[in-house]
């Protein structure tokens, strides 16, 4: 009788292996750990990317991707991935996260981008939602893959911790897929010394389109906080809220008398979810895309008796009144909270020298009017920057515009004491690195690199979550009155949850790149020569960087064990 049982089982166990692995036939579920910076496709045959060891390496306090492909022959529904805490030197680490990959959209490619930056031909599928729910099906002969995000504690005693992923169907566990978490005593410290500033679309329609919700009601609050604590998480460090969308005026003795009420406490919100650096308070002027576009500034004017928000000419005496007013009236209060050295003050937003007249006369009134308050301006640097030199302090250029001048942005933080980010926004293109869905996660992970490299300080990107109707559906959403078809992901890097956001592919690389980049800091204490040496072999030139995910974590690991 125990025989009988003995050989049952060990049938039952040949079995589920014939299953899983598919020996001796192409039929089951197979599995396989691919490097979290390689895109996994559909049509990738069992096998494609294949890590010769499922082995990782961490620095303490961050956050390190693991990869699992999963095909089958035949369907496989009911599927749940577990992550149980992984076993070493120190205590268990029990931090692990899984998610799925989603696949996406994409109708056409990046423009003006060599087909060997690329990753496939549009129209195609790509890997980038990162969603929570499970349990998943593995369709017939399609491959799909899990992410698993391992946090790992500040205080983690360093060495080698033993991790599996258990396959599960149902309450059944059907395979493991052992690992390997290498833990270097090398630490991520924060605050990271970077400014990061994700731009979000909170505009009424948009919200109660993906969220259902209005502006000031309770659920709108949850959500802002839920935003928030999402945010925090991959290291934001700016609040961006439009102070004059947020303040509340009152018309008193015929005149008007602004409390900002909401504004402190969208921003309090923020900062008590983890998210402290800068208040963004938005630009004071709006730009169309054609030379003979009115520049309007957005004003609080009385009609019938009442505060009104309305988009008049910048020339306007009533945007003039307004500006003249309300800036005083926000710079008293930002001094009564001690907020003004964290405040920044947008103009225009990529201003054009057609629109220099304009954006000196704001500039000017901010000058004036709010003293001891930075201002900030993304700009493309191809054209004469003259007129930002004593109007703007923290210069944020577009990246792709400023190869040859790197001296002057190096003058203005050294000469000028002043302050350098970059940005990407549908641009650039071509070789650079940038975060386009159709290119690769390397170019996402080394846009912190070049931060280091330059001496830059911090990163904008418009899109955060400017999502179209359909996001999943469509990741080129049209803009400018139907003039700019973007590029793939360009829009936003989040994907809309009913109560918050799901991450992506490319913004958990982002997040690990800005950690990169705080250990580079960090080597550089210890042995500057080192650090620089490693940031020139990782990014030689905005458009000559390592490419290929085995030559990065070369680099990756000289980093840890030099810290």
């Amino acid at each position: 009788m125990k025989r009988a049982v003995r050989s049952a089982r060990i049938g039952l166990l040949a079995l589920v292996m014939t299953l899983l692995c598919g020996c001796g036939a192409d039929a089951g579920l197979k599995f396989w750990f691919v490097d979290s910076l390689v895109k996994v496709f559909p049509d990738d045959p069992a096998g494609k990317g294949q890590l010769d060891k499922a082995v990782f390496q961490a620095a303490r306090n961050s956050h390190v991707s693991i990869q699992l492909a999963l095909r089958s022959a035949q369907p496989a529904g009911d599927l749940y991935v577990d992550a149980p805490a992984l076993a070493g030197p120190g205590q268990p680490i029990d931090t692990a996260r899984v998610r799925w990959v989603e696949y996406v959209v994409v109708t056409s490619n990046t423009k003006n981008t060599p087909d060997d930056e690329l990753l496939r031909k549009a129209p195609a599928l790509f890997p980038d939602a990162l969603f929570t729910e499970f349990p998943i099906t593995v369709k017939k002969n399609l491959t799909q893959s899990v992410w698993v995000t391992i946090h790992v504690p500040p205080d983690q005693e360093p060495g080698e911790y033993k991790g599996q992923l258990l396959l599960r169907q149902g309450t059944d566990t059907i395979a493991t897929a052992p690992y390997t978490l290498v833990v270097h005593k090398a630490t991520v410290r924060t605050p990271i010394p970077l400014a990061i500033n994700n731009y979000l679309n909170l505009s009424d329609s948009h919200l109660e389109q993906f969220h259902g919700c209005t502006r000031g009601s309770a659920p709108w609050w949850t959500l802002i906080a839920n935003y928030a604590r999402f945010w925090a998480g991959y290291y934001q460090t700016a609040v961006r809220a439009n102070v004059v969308s947020l303040a509340s005026p009152e018309i008193v003795g015929g005149g008007m008398r602004y409390n900002f009420r909401d504004f402190e406490r969208y921003v309090e919100t923020w900062e008590t979810a983890g998210v402290k650096g800068q208040i963004d308070g938005g630009n004071l002027m709006e730009r169309q895309r054609r030379r003979d576009a009115t520049i309007m500034t957005k004003a609080w004017v009385v009609e019938d008796g009442k505060p009104a928000l309305r988009n008049i000419p910048w020339n306007d005496p009533r945007a003039q009144q307004f500006l003249s007013t309300f800036l005083p009236a926000l710079h008293k209060r930002l001094q009564e909270l001690g907020w003004t050295a964290k405040y920044l003050q947008g103009i225009m937003d990529e201003p054009n020298q057609w629109e220099v007249p304009a954006f000196l006369d704001a500039a000017g009134k901010v000058r004036k009017l709010m003293p001891g308050v930075r201002t900030i301006e993304p700009a493309g640097l191809r054209q004469d920057t003259s007129f930002m030199k004593k109007t703007v302090d923290i210069w944020v250029p577009q990246l792709g515009t400023f190869d040859e001048k790197t001296d002057l942005l190096e003058k203005h933080i050294s000469e000028d004491n002043g302050e350098v980010w970059f940005y990407t926004a549908l641009s650039p293109r071509g070789k650079y690195p940038n975060r386009f869905v159709d290119t690769s996660l390397t170019k996402v992970r080394l846009l912190h690199w070049i931060n280091y490299k330059w001496n830059f300080t911090g990163f904008l990107h418009w899109g955060g979550n400017y999502w179209g109707p359909a996001p999943l559906k469509d990741t080129q959403p049209v803009i400018n009155e139907g003039r700019t078809h973007l590029p793939p992901g360009d829009a936003f890097i989040t994907y809309p949850a009913r109560t918050g956001l799901y991450s992506s592919i490319r913004l958990e690389q982002m997040r690990e790149g800005i950690e990169d980049y705080a250990l580079l800091k960090q080597l550089e204490v210890q042995d500057s020569a080192l650090a620089r040496k490693l940031a020139n072999e990782a990014v030689k030139t905005f458009v000559d960087y390592v490419r290929e995910p085995r030559e990065f974590r070369a680099i990756q690991q000289k980093v840890l064990d030099a810290l």
